[in-house]
């Protein structure tokens, strides 16, 4: 059954091969998860950052309040339009790099942004903002609802420049799917507290209640644009589908997008769903979700499924092909992961020690995930080479050459190491893991054993306590480093 189901999924994919190949590079991968569907209480954004060069720079930075002038501007790409600067930016961590797809955020009030790519039917929407909308948004909302809301009002007042984009945003309290087409049409739905969402690379919010303010809200005109362009028939008497209706087929039917959903909603969903099942925007999960079970998927490659590509290894790398037949990209650890991103935000601790971005580099499937606290007062200068002043500067310039202006950075071992490891991944892979598992184990044991004696001197010996969280997320990021050299020397001195 499992041999007939690949033949139908690789048939599937040579019948359409003209829409997903060009797209399969964007191939971005999240997983949200409500308060009351994790196993302590925390909102999570699970996140593989992928993009279409798999030699990316990818900088970290602790960005802190800013003031502005009156009259200063926020410059958008290309100088295309400007946005007034409010008085005072918020403080916000942040991952930046050699593409404007792959940031992401986390501000002071335990905000926390990232994007999946995704394609609308939309084809002259006349947008004029792109990727700034998440560092504005991350700059002055103190809570994920004021970040939907004022992500919205830019939409409407700017437009938004490319096809399409499904944006996370989430705060300690709750989480969102905020889903924006090419010019000035928006939705944004909240994820059910008890609730687990799974977007790929399309869009995910289904059914539309329009009265319901509590958990959707909109552009005004967006069922009538639908109505206007025959997208949508309101005398039908069903509400309206953004994803059917707005979505492009190139990404609803991309089987690299399908197979990804399907994959991690059956690993955590109570019920089984087929292949081609219409996947609901949002689940109970069968077993409270944690942060280990969030990096268990984010390293998956189709293991224990019909669709798994060489279980032996010996013909290479998961990485380099996907289990369903398609080169490259399909599984949800891929070949153009930039790094792994779980946040996760704890609304019962300081903001400083409640809110994490858990990083693995490169490939999860063979890197620890290091904790960066919120909290941390310094970044290691292997992963901060750039200041963050000279990133902001930068901005909106994203063509230079990042190997030569930073050699040293962490990143560029991260990727040797992910490479070398392609190259040989059935030999490593066992001593790989079992290094791997070992480091997680060690990070989660300091962790459980400092974090209570932090938190308990954080209001009496406040910069103790956030100096004591800075050695901790350095030690391990530097350990990562250190090691990972090592095991690359070895491989390259071995020849394997």
């Amino acid at each position: 059954m499992k041999e007939l189901l690949v033949v139908m999924l690789i048939s599937a994919f040579s019948f359409n091969i003209g829409f997903c190949q060009d797209e399969s590079g964007h191939n971005c991968f999240t997983i949200l998860v409500g308060k009351n569907a994790s196993t302590d209480g925390s909102v999570f954004i699970a996140h593989n950052e992928d993009d279409l060069n798999d030699h990316n720079f990818v900088d970290l930075h602790k960005v802190p309040r800013i003031k502005h002038k009156v009259g200063e501007k926020q410059i958008f790409l290309d100088n295309t339009d400007s946005l007034d600067e409010v008085a005072e930016t918020f403080g916000y961590f942040w991952v930046t790099g050699s593409k404007y797809a792959e940031e992401q955020y986390l501000n002071e009030w335990g905000v926390a942004i990232t994007s999946n790519s995704s394609q609308s039917k939309v084809l002259i929407g006349n947008g004029r903002i792109d990727h700034n909308l998440r560092r504005i948004v991350i700059e002055r909302a103190r809570t994920a609802r004021e970040a939907v809301k004022i992500a919205g009002m830019i939409v409407e007042k700017f437009g938004y420049a490319t096809s399409g984009r499904v944006y996370s945003i989430a705060d300690p309290n709750e989480a969102w799917v905020f889903e924006v087409a090419n010019g000035r049409h928006w939705i944004a739905r909240r994820v059910p507290d008890d609730e687990v969402v799974i977007v790929p690379n399309y869009y995910v919010i289904d059914d539309f209640h329009k009265a319901d303010t509590t958990n959707f809200l909109s552009s005004p005109d967006l069922i009538d644009y639908a109505t206007a362009n025959g997208w949508y028939d309101p005398q039908t008497g069903t509400s309206i589908n953004f994803r059917k209706v707005y979505g492009h087929k190139n990404r609803l039917d991309a089987i690299w997008n399908i197979g990804r959903k399907w994959v991690i909603l059956n690993q955590l969903a109570d019920k089984r769903y087929d292949f081609y099942a219409d996947f609901p925007f949002s689940f109970k999960p069968k077993h409270k979700v944690g942060i280990q079970t969030l990096i268990d998927a984010l390293r998956d490659h189709y293991e224990n499924t019909g669709f798994e590509h060489d279980p032996s290894l010996k013909n290479g790398s998961p990485h380099r092909r996907g289990g369903l037949g398609v080169k490259d990209t399909l599984s949800v650890c891929n070949l153009y992961n930039d790094y792994s991103c779980i946040t996760q935000l704890r609304s019962w601790l300081p903001a400083g020690i409640g809110n994490i971005m858990w990083i693995a580099p490169r490939y999860p499937c063979i890197q620890p995930f290091i904790p960066w606290y919120y909290g941390i007062n310094r970044i290691s200068s292997d992963y901060e080479k750039a200041t963050y002043r000279e990133a902001l500067e930068n901005y909106n310039n994203k063509n230079r050459n990042y190997f030569e202006l930073y050699p040293g950075h962490a990143c560029w071992i991260f990727d040797d190491f992910a490479n070398k490891v392609d190259s040989c991944y059935g030999k490593e892979l066992q001593s790989l893991r079992e290094w791997r598992g070992k480091f997680q184990t060690d990070i989660f044991d300091a962790i459980n054993a400092k974090e209570s004696e932090i938190t308990g001197t954080y209001e009496s010996a406040h910069d103790k306590a956030l100096q004591v969280l800075t050695d901790l997320t350095n030690g391990f990021a530097e350990r990562a480093l250190n090691e990972t050299k090592e095991k690359l020397s070895r491989m390259k001195t071995s020849g394997r």
